[in-house]
């Protein structure tokens, strides 16, 4: 891979300038009052709360997706995004960004998955998942639900949004499972943005990944050359992408500019003092550094673009904000208050049931790293585990995360669980399941739906069609110990 960073993902890009408006850094208000400035990064939070770098984010004015008209309900976690302010965020708690950009790495079908190595191929590319990578099901309704990547099959169409790596792999930083389904029109439909290589200009060829593109028909707008960073559109068969657009990206700041820049660390050399950040060169010779740098670690780099390359930020200041993005091997999900935390034993329990952590579980509180002693009883927090992995009768922990929104928000008393059923009634009236170790009863009004969220069922379609091992998601209150009364059931496949 070409090692100018200008041309890794936009999304790249997005990430650098954004800091100076999300204020990660911890600059003061004064800092905030300067020239009006660009914003780059992975937007956090929840659809109905969106931040960016740590601050409230407000979205106004015209979205775009890849450069394609949009809306407001696209920006949302996990996804990659370059937008303006009307002045730079530092030291902000909330901003409005307008002008916004969703940057989508890759939109394809998934033709293979590997649990163990916690990877997906997507239209040849490599995409590494981690337990910081958020994963979600479109619903028919627009609304999205959570998924594990135990979740996801070969032939699901899916939208990816993230950063290369120097290995030319994806680093995903949110994957979204579209309701496309093979045979209908735009699946076989592509949208690649990568590093040309092989170019063969007498055949009109050149690879991305281990795919082969062909752009003998295609209109090509830019320079094409190896190394150069290109977004295609086309139609996939098999491991070819026939072109129809061709276009040469480009990810440059403003030389000599301010620029901040939030993301993980890859081909560190402590010799030099460099490291590359979301496709951008990064030196940090004379920088203040706080915490450890290794590769994996998500930092926030506060600097300047190099007077003569624009592709080059000098720092002076480089803290590291996740020490690592952790397992991406979790199969369930469940969020609510904490009953029981025991930091010197690893420990802690949700409802009913117990869990533990090791060294590579990661705790995430407003996008930074933080610890199982931070964990206090009553906390309302979100868990990713491995149901594969239990000790002494406790699921494995992969991810963390701390809730530390209002009381006042509405959302009290609200429990999710995903998993597999272990034992049910399907007894009208006393209807029951045993999910992850809870014990789940349906409310009078509680919602039905079909696989993927495609169609509402009634009460009795729905349990006279479970069956042992089958995957749900279901939405309720987490009343006494692993009591829960079920508001919305969701068969997943």
């Amino acid at each position: 891979m070409n090692p100018i960073p200008l041309r890794l993902p936009f999304a790249s890009l997005v990430a650098m300038t954004l800091i100076s408006a999300c204020g990660g850094g911890g600059g003061s208000n004064t800092e905030a009052t300067l020239a009006p400035a660009s914003v780059a990064g992975v937007v956090s939070g929840s659809p109905g709360a969106l931040s960016l770098g740590g601050a409230a984010m407000t979205v106004s004015g015209p979205v775009t997706v890849n450069g394609k008209s949009g809306s407001i309900a696209d920006v949302q976690p996990g996804d990659v995004i370059v937008a303006s302010t009307l002045g730079q965020t530092a030291g902000l708690s909330a901003y409005t960004v307008t002008a916004t950009d969703v940057r989508i790495e890759v939109e394809s079908a998934v033709s293979s998955i590997d649990l163990a190595a916690s990877t997906l191929v997507v239209a040849g590319q490599t995409v590494q998942v981690d337990a910081l990578t958020q994963l979600y099901d479109d619903n028919a309704d627009d609304s999205y639900s959570s998924l594990t990547l135990a979740d996801f099959t070969a032939g699901d169409y899916v939208e990816v949004s993230g950063a290369r790596q120097a290995s030319g792999a994806i680093l995903a930083t949110r994957i979204e499972r579209k309701r496309l389904r093979a045979g209908q029109p735009g699946y076989t439909g592509i949208e690649l943005y990568g590093d040309i290589a092989g170019l063969d200009s007498s055949a009109r060829r050149f690879g991305i990944g281990s795919l082969q593109v062909d752009y003998a028909g295609a209109s090509v707008e830019g320079l094409l050359a190896d190394g150069v960073r290109v977004e295609v559109n086309g139609t996939l068969d098999g491991s070819l992408l026939t072109a129809s657009r061709v276009e040469v990206k480009r990810a440059e700041g403003q030389r000599s500019a301010e620029v901040e820049v939030e993301g993980p660390v890859s081909d560190l050399d402590p010799a030099a003092q460099t490291f590359r950040a979301l496709g951008y060169r990064v030196s940090y010779a004379g920088a203040r550094v706080r915490g450890t740098l290794v590769d994996g670690a998500r930092i926030e780099v506060e600097g300047r673009f190099d007077a003569a390359d624009a592709s080059l930020i000098l720092a002076r200041d480089v803290k590291v904000k996740q020490r690592r993005g952790g397992d991406g091997r979790a199969d369930g999900e469940v969020k609510g208050a904490l009953s029981a935390v025991d930091a010197a034993a690893g420990t802690f329990e949700l409802g009913g049931t117990g869990y533990f952590v090791d060294s590579a579980t990661v705790f995430d509180r407003d996008d930074s790293d933080a610890t199982l002693a931070d964990l206090r009883v009553g906390d309302y927090v979100e868990v990713k585990f491995r149901s594969t992995r239990v000790e002494a009768g406790r699921l494995y922990a992969t991810k963390v995360a701390f809730d530390d929104r209002a009381d006042g928000d509405g959302r009290i008393g609200e429990f999710e669980i995903e998993g597999g059923v272990s034992a049910f009634v399907d007894a009208p009236g006393s209807r029951q399941m045993s999910l992850n170790g809870y014990v789940v009863t349906p409310s009078d009004s509680a919602r039905y739906y079909g696989s993927r969220n495609d169609h509402p069922l009634t009460a009795d379609q729905f349990w006279n069609g479970l069956s042992v091992g089958q995957r749900l998601e279901v939405k309720g209150t987490l009343g006494a110990g692993n009591a829960v009364t079920g508001l919305r059931f969701e068969l997943e496949d």
